[in-house]
């Protein structure tokens, strides 16, 4: 009996393991965020990102300078990076990754440029920043 319980268990552990790998994944994909300074020449960009675990700390960014980080997805999928921009000595903050909106369009790469007006994301189809629907809390 302890016997079959065993293999029961192994089994289900085996299923279980192999289901949470295979789907809309934490368990091995990495995201990588990339973040460029789209404001004008000559006017650099303050950059500091954070999750719930995480703090990546202080990028001073000139323009087109790209800063970029990696992180996995958590258990829970519903990890979250957010950013606070300052330039010209005003703080704009978005939140650069949220599970729930990007799973699909950052898979693995999130590309942004910072503008005065919005954060653009990176069109592969353009090769162009011009996603440019999201707004700065």
């Amino acid at each position: 009996m302890a016997r079959i319980s065993t293999r029961i268990f192994l089994f289900s552990l085996i299923t279980i393991v192999s289901l949470v790998g295979g789907s809309e994944g934490w368990l091995d994909k990495y995201r990588h965020i990339y973040i460029k300074n789209g404001l004008d020449k000559g006017t650099p960009l303050t950059i500091h990102c954070k999750s719930r675990d995480d703090d990546l700390g202080v990028h001073v960014l000139k323009y087109n300078e790209e800063f970029k980080f990696q992180f996995q997805i958590n258990f829970h999928q519903s990890t979250l990076f957010f950013c606070g921009f300052t330039w010209d000595g005003k703080l704009h903050w978005f939140d650069i990754y949220d599970w729930s909106r990007d799973k699909k369009v950052c898979s693995p790469d999130c590309k942004w440029s910072i503008t005065r007006e919005n954060p653009c994301l990176y069109d592969y189809d353009t090769q162009k920043y011009e996603l440019c629907y999201y707004s700065y809390h």
